[in-house]
Formats: C-alpha cells, structure tokens, sequence
C-alpha cells in the first residue's frame, strides 16, 4: 500500500492511501493539477462521475477544488473500500458515494436512477480498450447535463475513441505519454475548458 497527497484546493497537502500492486494506475500529480486547472471554470458545484476509480485521487483533487459531489466507481472490492476510508480520513464522506463494480455496467445502472453528471471521468485500465466501450454506453443512457464534458484518459498509442452518434470531441490535452480528450453532448452550448 502507498499514498499520494492530493495537490490543490481545499484538500491541498492531506494524504490518501493507494493500492498497492499493480491493479491500479494513481494519476501523476501533475496530470491531477491540470485536470483540475483545466475544469476550475465548470468545478463549482458539479456533481461528478468517476467510472474506473482506482485510488479515488481524480474525484479527491476535483471535490478539493469546489465539485460538490462524486460517484466513484471501482471494480475491486478491496480498492472500492479504500476510496471509502480516504473519503472518511478527509471528512468527505457525505460528498462521495462509492459502487463497487464495473464501470461501463454501471453507466445504464445509473441512467436508469436517472442520475446527471456535469463531468465524467473514464480513466480506465490502458490497453483494453475500455474507452471506446465507455463512451458508447455514455451514448447510449445519456448521463450528462447540458454543457457537461466526458473526460477519457488513454495511453498515447492508444487509439481516440471516435465520438458516437450525439457526442462530439471538443478537446484534446496531452502530457507526455498520457492524453486527455474531452467529449461533450454535440458542440454547442458547451462552456470552455479553462487553459493549463
């Protein structure tokens, strides 16, 4: 088991407890900051959705810079457990729910509890071909606001999911080795990401 200190916000300097092995891929801190840089004009008050949650840092960094609430996701039973302890030691836990299971099976899950996310998150594991998968499901049972964004991370060798049927690429970020493309709900009427 490691841990990671979460980079900016509210939260800035706390320290969250991370897996250990090789089951989870914590966000780099600097990829942590950009993102939230990057989401800081969509952030306050955003209900977010963390599909593939791992450690939970993603949701940690962005509720620590103004999101008010995150389902985080996780398939491991043992890891899903953890996001819950992390949430409790940051006094967090009234803002984060955590579902242990799959990712792409809780999108319809979801949509059928009629829930709506202004950002969410697909950081799934690289080289499996998760992200195409997710963003046709988040097609299929819509789950976000309007002017909400659907953030995919991927390795660079990784193939860009092909936005489907009402989603658009809006954006792509990269750092190094890992990219960033953002989707929205057509084009329009979609706020402007923040530039990092």
């Amino acid at each position: 088991m490691g841990s990671l200190t979460i980079t900016s916000g509210t939260l800035r300097g706390r320290r969250i407890q991370t897996p250990g092995g090789s089951q989870t891929r914590p966000l780099l801190t600097r990829l942590r900051k950009s993102l939230a840089d990057i989401l800081r004009p969509r952030l306050s008050q955003a209900r977010l959705l963390d599909l593939f949650g791992g450690s939970g840092a993603i949701a940690f960094e962005l509720l620590s810079n103004g999101a008010a609430a995150a389902v985080v996701v996780e398939l491991i039973p043992k890891t899903a457990g953890l996001i819950s302890l992390n949430a409790r030691s940051l006094g967090v836990e009234q803002a984060v729910e955590v579902l242990q299971g799959d990712g792409i099976a809780a999108i319809e899950g979801l949509y059928r509890r009629k829930e709506a996310f202004d950002i969410v998150i697909v950081a799934p594991p690289y080289g499996l071909g998760l992200q195409q998968k997710a963003i046709a499901s988040l097609a299929r049972h819509p789950l976000l606001t309007p002017g909400g964004v659907i953030i995919v991370q991927r390795e660079e060798r990784e193939p860009q999911a092909a936005p489907p049927d009402g989603l658009a690429l809006v954006r792509t970020r990269e750092y190094g080795r890992t990219v960033f493309d953002f989707y929205a709900q057509g084009a329009s009427g979609v706020q402007p990401l923040q530039k990092a």
